[in-house]
């Protein structure tokens, strides 16, 4: 089945010319599993994911980085 671009790669497609379709498929599905849980990504968290798809960051930093958006920066107890 061909890549279909998600409302995001066509919002922001310079974040998603990076991905082949696989890692771009990936991207997709993690944004759209999450939004069904009530998420709403902004541009920084696309390319967040992205980054980790690409191998930029790690999971670790993944996760830092997404705690410190939701904590406002704090580091959570």
């Amino acid at each position: 089945m061909a890549y279909e671009p998600c409302r995001y790669a066509r919002q922001w497609p310079e974040l998603f010319d990076q991905l082949d379709d696989d890692q771009k498929q990936r991207v997709s599905d993690a944004l759209a599993n999450n939004r069904l849980e009530g998420w709403q990504p902004g541009r920084d968290d696309v390319s967040d994911l992205v980054d980790r798809e690409l191998g930029r960051i790690d999971t670790a930093e993944y996760i830092r980085r997404t705690l410190s958006k939701v904590t406002g920066g704090e580091t959570p107890a």
